[in-house]
């Protein structure tokens, strides 16, 4: 269906999709992974262009893929950047470039290593065109391959996140973004922090489909698990306002209970009167946080639309087959 006012005239034509994949030091995965994925929309008949972001990798990402096969009308480009700024920040430079520079109707956000795997990518498409209203539409991971350990620190990342800003965590990069959306996205400060996290900042409409987290196809993952504490830390602070209004009403309520003991217990009245006064300090101390956060939101440190081009040293076709 994909009747977006935005669409109305792409849907008179094919539908035009571009493919946004962050890639650090993984030129071979990325090939496997546009080996398998480029047979996958064949069928769909959809105009398919692929912008793959190297984020600043030692060996240039377009001197080390090696591509074997490339379907006729599939564009394939390489956005290499200047520096490495991590694949959140890879993905805001993307979806930025796309929204400046590549007309299309929609932009599907996924990893280049194969845990994304391409007959979801196909099913995300297929569900979007069915949709009469714009709509981001998330791949929900309802199956994961990790260990044991990263499992359980996952799901407490899940409850911290829920308990700090009240929003379940059940999703991540991989997702297809209507082109109606993208200057929304493309003028989202948080963009810079965590992709998913801005879109539900930005209450942009959305819904998740399930899916299975695929296995890398080759090599083993860029990120250790001080990067994902530190990726997780990156979503909350998007939601850094939402957060310092929580601990102050936590604390408030805290410093009252407290005050109601006091009242009800005389025999405890050195230790409460001292639980109080820091309870009071930590309460200060937070209403000042607060105040400071909320003063930070008329400033706009990086605004992917303005300062994309800052980081970009190129954009070029990949090298083909018979080149």
């Amino acid at each position: 269906m994909h009747n977006f006012s935005t669409m109305d005239q792409g849907a008179l034509t094919q539908f035009r999709l571009v493919i946004v994949m962050p890639v650090y030091r993984d030129a071979v995965s990325a090939a496997r992974l546009l080996e398998a994925l480029l047979p996958q929309f064949k069928p769909l008949g959809i105009q398919l262009r692929i912008v793959m972001v190297d984020d600043g990798s030692p060996v240039p990402l377009w001197d080390e893929l090696q591509l074997k096969a490339v379907a006729p009308g599939c564009g394939i480009e390489v956005l290499r950047l200047r520096r490495n700024v991590g694949h959140q920040r890879a993905i805001a430079l993307g979806a930025a470039l796309v929204h400046e520079q590549i007309p299309c109707d929609a932009m599907l956000v996924m990893d280049a290593d194969g845990e994304d795997r391409p007959e979801d990518a196909v099913r995300l498409v297929q569900r979007f065109r069915e949709l009469v209203a714009p709509r981001i539409v998330f791949a929900e991971r309802t199956r994961r391959s990790e260990s044991w350990l990263f499992c359980v620190l996952y799901r407490c990342f899940q409850i911290s996140h829920w308990l700090l800003t009240g929003i379940r965590v059940r999703v991540g990069n991989f997702s297809i973004v209507p082109a109606c959306f993208l200057p929304a996205l493309a003028t989202q400060p948080a963009m810079w922090n965590h992709y998913a996290a801005a879109i539900f900042h930005s209450r942009l409409p959305f819904e998740m489909i399930p899916t299975r987290r695929g296995q890398r196809l080759d090599g083993r993952s860029q990120m250790n698990y001080f990067s994902l504490i530190m990726h997780g830390l990156h979503a909350i602070s998007v939601f850094c306002d939402i957060v310092g209004v929580r601990l102050l009403m936590l604390v408030f309520s805290l410093a009252c209970l407290c005050g109601g003991l006091l009242l009800t217990s005389p025999s405890w009245a050195l230790y409460g009167w001292g639980a109080l006064m820091i309870l009071l300090l930590v309460t200060l101390g937070c209403f000042s946080l607060v105040l400071n956060l909320m003063s930070q939101r008329n400033s706009l440190d990086f605004l992917p639309v303005r300062d994309y081009k800052y980081f970009i040293e190129y954009l070029r076709p990949a090298r083909l087959p018979h080149e």
